[in-house]
């Protein structure tokens, strides 16, 4: 293994050449490679990962959260957090929920309000996830699958 491995070329010579699986034994080392060869640069981190193929969501997931742990909101690309649309949860929506976390944690816990978000919109939104992954199912279910 040399020090300047990019993390696909680490998955490969590990045994993921078709992408990393979700197993633990899998992603953690391909995380963690990930992370230590990028750790204040939460692009490379992620792509990198991303590259390896498999379960990238997982693995993305995963050295996003360390590295955006040292980096901050400051360190994500401006573009990724703009192309976010997750209704009715918007960024503004995320900052707050931020904030009334680090503010929870530093408070009384007689002090703590619940987070807010309204339940009406959350309801629409997974009612119709649920049958788009419904309708998905079924049609699998048909040929030429």
């Amino acid at each position: 293994m040399s020090a300047k491995e990019s993390t696909v070329v680490y998955a490969a010579n590990n045994g993921h050449e078709s992408g990393v699986t979700g197993y633990v034994y899998s992603t953690v080392p391909v995380v963690i490679h990930a992370w230590l060869s990028n750790p204040q640069d939460f692009r490379a981190a992620v792509t990198s990962v991303i590259e390896c193929g498999g379960d990238a969501d997982t693995t993305a997931a995963i050295v996003g959260g360390i590295v955006g742990t040292a980096t901050s909101e400051a360190g994500i690309p401006q573009d990724w957090i703009s192309g976010i649309c997750d209704w009715p949860c918007s960024v503004d929506w995320l900052r707050r929920l931020g904030r009334q976390l680090c503010e929870s944690v530093n408070a009384d816990t007689k002090q703590r309000k619940p987070f807010s978000l309204n339940f009406a919109p959350v309801l629409v939104r997974n009612l119709l996830f649920a049958a788009i992954v419904l309708a998905h199912g079924f049609r699998r279910m048909l040929p030429p699958y």
